[in-house]
C-alpha cells in the first residue's frame, strides 16, 4: 500500500476541482439577488463598524451611519461584480479542498533537553539585555532632564544679566561707535 497519490488520482482529483469551480461560478451567477443581499449585509457590518472605530463622536458618528446607506446599492453591485462573481468561487473551492486533503503533517517535538541547554540560556541572556537597556534608559533619562535643567539655568542666568534699560543700551551703542 502506497501513501502517495498516482497521477491518475491527482488528475482526477485536479478534473474534481475544476467541477466545483465551474459549480461555483454558475452559482453566483444564477443566484446574483443573494450575492446582492450577502454583500449588503457585509457592506453594513462593515461601514458601522469602520465608523464606531474611527469616529467616536456622537454627532458625527449618526451623520455619517445615517449617509452610508446612500451608497449602498452602488457598492452591492460593484461588489458582486469585482469580488464575489470573479475570486469567490476559486476561495470556496481552495477552502473545500482544505477540508477534505489530509496531508502527512508531524509536529515536531522539543526534546527536554534542547529546552535547558539551548532555549534556557538564551531566555536568560535576552533577561540580562533588557534589564541592562532599562539601566541604560534610566540613565540617560536623568542625563538628559539635568542637562536641560542646566543650560536652562543657564540661559535664564545670562538672560538675566544681560538685562539692561533702553538708556543703557543707547549710552553703550554710542559708546561703541565712538570708539571705531
Amino acid at each position: 500500500m502506497s501513501k502517495t497519490k498516482t497521477q491518475e488520482e491527482k488528475n482526477l482529483e485536479d478534473k474534481k476541482l475544476r467541477e466545483i469551480l465551474i459549480l461555483l461560478d454558475q452559482l453566483f451567477r444564477r443566484e446574483e439577488a443573494t450575492a446582492k443581499g450577502i454583500v449588503g449585509c457585509l457592506y453594513d457590518i462593515a461601514t458601522i463598524n469602520l465608523i464606531n472605530k474611527y469616529c467616536p463622536l456622537w454627532g458625527i458618528n449618526a451623520t455619517l451611519k445615517y449617509l452610508t446607506r446612500f451608497p449602498r446599492p452602488l457598492a452591492k453591485s460593484l461588489g458582486v461584480k469585482l469580488y464575489l462573481q470573479p475570486k469567490c468561487p476559486q476561495l470556496i473551492t481552495d477552502w473545500l479542498y482544505s477540508l477534505v486533503e489530509f496531508p502527512d503533517k508531524q509536529i515536531p517535538a522539543i526534546e527536554p533537553e534542547i529546552i535547558e541547554t539551548e532555549l534556557l540560556p538564551t531566555i536568560r541572556k535576552n533577561r540580562l539585555e533588557i534589564e541592562s537597556l532599562r539601566h541604560k534608559v534610566k540613565l540617560l533619562t536623568g542625563t538628559l532632564v539635568a542637562t536641560f535643567i542646566l543650560f536652562s539655568s543657564g540661559f535664564a542666568w545670562v538672560s538675566y544679566n544681560l538685562q539692561m534699560n533702553p538708556m543703557e543700551l543707547l549710552t553703550t551703542s554710542t559708546f561703541i561707535e565712538n570708539e571705531k
